[in-house]
């Protein structure tokens, strides 16, 4: 069969593939599933380590604005260090005082002798005192006066009830004096003489 130049179609010849060369692998979905892994773990890690390092900068912040809060005060905290001795000194003489009361106005004996104490602050010329008692420990002191024996000197004692009073605290008059024994002001007084600097 004749063809002309313009019929001639240009060609290549066909070859079959070459057998011998290895083919490339399919990934199988354990390949698949490995890969997925690793990018997740790269990404976290990554995300992990941006986020420490801004979680440190908001905390860095927030220590640095605390400490400018800080700053400033001192003097302040001086002045008030003072203020603050005194208020737990004055709720001590409290509680010392209230913890005394019980004691004192507890048992007969140890009230009796509480006030035996202060009258003793009297002069001897004032003697024997009117002493003003609570109502409840006028009759503790008068039922211990009557069991001591004749003669002694707390039997001239005139106990008188002073509602007004504390328990525990005593008004003792003599002729010219007179000498009031308030538990919670003693306490405070204790107190004061504690903290005052000394002077040189």
């Amino acid at each position: 069969m004749n063809m002309s130049d313009a019929t001639i179609v240009d060609f290549q010849s066909w070859q079959a593939p070459d057998l011998t060369q290895p083919k490339e692998k399919a990934l199988d979905a354990v390949a698949i599933a490995a890969l997925r892994q690793a990018a997740y773990d790269e990404g976290f890690a990554q995300g992990v380590k941006d986020g420490e390092a801004q979680g440190l900068a908001v905390t860095q912040d927030r220590a640095d604005q605390f400490l400018a809060l800080l700053q400033g005060i001192d003097q302040p905290l001086v002045a008030m260090d003072a203020h603050l001795a005194r208020e737990v000194a004055h709720l001590a003489a409290l509680v010392g005082a209230e913890l005394a009361r019980c004691e004192i106005t507890a048992d007969s004996e140890v009230l009796y002798r509480h006030v035996q104490r202060i009258s003793e602050a009297l002069p001897a010329l004032q003697h024997p005192p009117k002493i003003f008692l609570h109502p409840q420990d006028r009759v503790m002191v008068a039922e211990h006066i009557e069991a001591l024996p004749d003669g002694h000197p707390a039997k001239d004692w005139a106990l008188h009830d002073e509602p007004s009073l504390g328990r525990g605290d005593c008004r003792l008059q003599g002729r010219d004096s007179q000498l009031t024994a308030d538990l919670t002001v003693m306490a405070k007084d204790i107190v004061q003489k504690a903290l005052r600097t000394p002077t040189e």
